[in-house]
């Protein structure tokens, strides 16, 4: 007799391997369906003898236990196989390429953090662009102003430091290596012509990065569509399918680089009649494009789809192309002088960062319960640029200003229940900002100091070297102060929820500090954009006061810092991945990956739309094989908010056959906090929750917010058991700290006396077997 009960474990963050996931040596397991990148695993038959006995009698004949593995989704890309020097190039590569990412990931989480629409409220076509939500249109042109940064801070070291200031008469470079070098010494006007497509080739090279992971796992759709519930954005079909909204957004960002690229290198040209009409055209198609992308808001998938085809898509992209070709031949056949400095790389920076800081200022109030608030905290920084550039703008002024910003961006009541209390986007939209400029000063000062001395660089970039360093001061300090309490309660250990050994209570207050990460992530927001409004004040009114031996000072040791932070940042990404097999940066990667692109089609790929139709076409496929028959999804860690969206993926009729088991989860306090529409209290069934205090012993213990009447936990009743440890540093429980029906305690030690139980392991403990052979029992009773 086949087995009636099917579980199903779904590994999380550190990837768990198959054979591990299913307590059995790594000969004992097979993969019977999928590749290398998302898999399904069993045991094989011949060992089926060598399953611990981890159940009693009935139970343990009547389960089939299964292992769903997705780790090789958002880590093996580009892939390339083999051990040489060109695959290890060519991997080496793709993770620099994923650094560059970084930015564009962080704007897409924005995106998902804004207050999405309510489905279950009926929409007309006059509510449209209400039903976007606040911010579905601004966050795709803040990811257009991404990729406009990226594609200027390319142009500034290819074209203005190489092929232009390097070709200058008395000024020495050093040349490229051999292999590089194509050209020789051409004259400068093809100099310039060969650099202008290194930023083309980069959008290409981004580009052919992303569509390869969507050619990997961004195809996949369910067999059988799922059934849509109203007010429950993951039950929608269109979440996991979101591959024609981004080919349509990629066009629109290629044909703005293009148009970047022509209107860089003809801002010298303007005497010259045919560039004149180049600029124009450029201008215009750059003009187009922003406001498609503006409209094409509306075929996202938590809004009403009016974006049928991809027709203006492709003809500003082919637009953008033939402007780029001509600009090209025009180049060549009039063969400008190129002897001053590019205005567009100069200043374009700092013009496109004001704009972007105005609307992550924006963004801070976009889930708050202030109508006015976006368009306010807008005209007041607004106010703020115009006057640093025209008015000697004193301390005073400014401490008015930014006294007027914190005071119309200050939280609201019912605030405390979301991430950062309602500013959510801005702080996640702050930090994009802060990490793109952050890399593009790497790239032209790391280039500039590469290449030779004396050769001149926007000032932008170097100012905001020693602004962000100034900024890392109080975060450091922050880290200190909490380093020192750390150690006092370390030293002198005390009782952190109930007695437990020493060891064991002092690891617990390790783990409570990192629990403190989304307080430190918004301080870390704030400061960046603090550097972000010094930068743009010291670029356009460089104050005499710049001029001085302390600031110079700053500036030269701003340059090392911000290169020490690129390095980490783009080292996080090559060692994770080539070194470890972990992801870089391990939950805010996941987190990012775990999320559809819609926002920026550079953003990492999409895991979850090809891992959540897979598991819920598994469920679905065993559960039609038996009327009696049942799953226990078992998920770890990030494995969890797949599950959870592979339950909402299955008919209601099918959620009585399933049951859930869930362990070292961030369901309530981060995914549920700072995307609540998404994976909220509404939609888990579990009670609000604040953030962790930054300094008290226990960051948790606070009284918890109202409990909804519906969602999974009401949709699943007794069928959900979750286990956690006060010693884990990413697991929480989903219902409270206090004991209830849902959440269980899992053991803190494995019985030796040096070793404290942390994020893993969960699936070998008692507490574990004890869960399931819970879940089942109720099952068959």
């Amino acid at each position: 007799m086949s087995p009636r009960t099917l579980e199903l474990r779904i590994h999380g963050v550190n990837n768990t391997p198959p054979y591990a996931m299913l307590a059995l040596p790594d000969h004992a397991v097979e993969q019977f369906r999928g590749d290398r990148f998302g898999s399904f695993w069993r045991p094989k038959p011949d060992k089926l003898a060598e399953l611990p006995a981890d159940h009693a009698g009935q139970v343990a004949q009547d389960v089939r236990r299964e292992a769903y593995s997705w780790g090789g989704m958002a880590r093996s890309s580009p892939g390339v196989p083999g051990s040489g020097v060109p695959s290890v190039l060519a991997n080496v590569l793709g993770r620099i390429g994923w650094a560059l990412l970084l930015p564009f990931g962080l704007a897409n989480v924005a995106y998902w953090s804004r207050r999405l629409p309510d489905d279950s409220i009926p929409t007309t076509k006059r509510m449209v662009w209400w039903n976007a939500g606040r911010g579905a249109a601004s966050t795709r042109l803040f990811g257009l102003g991404l990729t406009v940064l990226l594609v200027l801070a390319v142009c500034e070291v290819a074209i203005d430091v190489y092929a232009i200031q390097c070709s200058l008469p008395g000024v020495t470079c050093k040349q490229l290596p051999e292999f590089m070098d194509l050209l020789g010494d051409p004259p400068r006007h093809v100099r310039v012509l060969a650099a202008s497509a290194v930023p083309v080739l980069l959008l290409l090279g981004l580009l052919a990065l992303t569509s390869l992971s969507r050619s990997r796992y961004e195809m996949t759709t369910m067999r059988r569509a799922p059934v849509r519930r109203p007010g429950v954005m993951l039950s929608r079909s269109s979440m996991w399918e979101g591959s024609p909204r981004i080919r349509r957004l990629t066009r629109l960002h290629i044909a703005a680089g293009c148009c970047v690229v022509v209107l860089a290198t003809s801002t010298q040209l303007w005497q010259h009649g045919f560039f004149l009409v180049l600029t124009a055209l450029a201008g215009g198609v750059l003009a187009f494009v922003t406001a498609r992308v503006v409209v094409t808001a509306t075929d996202c998938p938590d809004v009403p789809s009016t974006e049928k085809g991809g027709l203006w898509s492709w003809l500003l992209m082919i637009s953008a192309v033939i402007v780029l070709v001509a600009h090209g031949f025009a180049l060549y056949a009039i063969a400008p002088a190129f002897d001053g400095p590019l205005w567009l790389t100069s200043w374009g920076p700092p013009v496109v960062t004001v704009a972007l800081v105005g609307s992550v200022l924006a963004a801070w109030s976009w889930r708050r319960n202030d109508a006015k608030g976006p368009l306010v905290l807008l005209v007041l920084f607004v106010a703020f640029m115009v006057a640093t550039y025209w008015i000697p703008l004193t301390w005073v002024g400014a401490l008015v200003f930014g006294g007027a910003l914190a005071w119309r961006a200050r939280p609201r009541a019912g605030d405390e229940w979301q991430a950062w209390r309602g500013a959510g986007p801005g702080v996640l939209l702050g930090l994009s900002l802060t990490s793109s400029v952050m890399l593009s000063a790497v790239l032209v000062l790391t280039f500039r100091g590469w290449v030779g001395t004396g050769l001149r660089v926007p000032s932008f970039y170097s100012w905001f070297s020693a602004a962000f360093a100034c900024a890392l001061v109080p975060l450091v300090l922050l880290v200190i102060a909490q380093a020192f309490v750390l150690l006092s309660r370390v030293a002198r250990p005390s009782v952190l929820d109930d007695e437990a050994a020493v060891l064991v209570v002092r690891v617990r207050h390790v783990v409570a500090v990192t629990h403190r990460a989304e307080n430190v992530a918004g301080v870390l927001s704030t400061l960046g954009v603090l550097a972000l409004v010094l930068t743009c004040y010291l670029t356009f009114a460089s104050p005499a006061w710049t001029a001085s031996w302390g600031v110079t000072w700053v500036v030269d040791k701003g340059d090392w810092v911000t290169g020490l932070a690129g390095v980490a940042v783009i080292g996080s990404f090559v060692g994770a991945g080539m070194l470890t097999n972990r992801r870089p940066l391990g939950l805010l990667w996941d987190l990012m990956c775990f999320l559809p692109r819609t926002a920026h089609p550079f953003a990492p790929p999409c895991y979850a739309e090809r891992a959540v139709p897979e598991i819920a076409d598994r469920a679905r496929e065993f559960l039609d094989s038996g009327r009696d028959h049942r799953v226990v999804l078992s998920a770890h860690s990030l494995g969890a908010v797949l599950a959870v969206a592979a339950l909402f993926a299955l008919p209601e009729g099918y959620l009585g056959r399933v049951q859930l088991l869930t362990y070292g989860v961030q369901l309530r306090p981060y995914f549920g906090r700072i995307f609540p529409e998404l994976l909220g209290p509404a939609v888990l069934g579990t009670p609000e929750v604040r953030a962790g205090a930054m300094f008290s012993c226990d960051p948790w213990r606070r009284e918890p917010g109202a409990t909804p009447d519906r969602g999974l936990s009401v949709l699943l009743g007794a069928n959900w058991i979750n286990l956690w440890r006060r010693t884990d540093y990413l697991g929480f429980p989903v219902h409270g700290w206090e004991p209830n029906s849902v959440d269980r305690r899992a053991s803190e030690t494995d019985g030796s006396p040096d070793k404290v139980e942390t994020h893993g392991d969960y699936h070998c403990s008692a507490a574990y077997r004890q869960a399931f052979t819970d879940l089942v029992a109720r099952d068959l009773g």
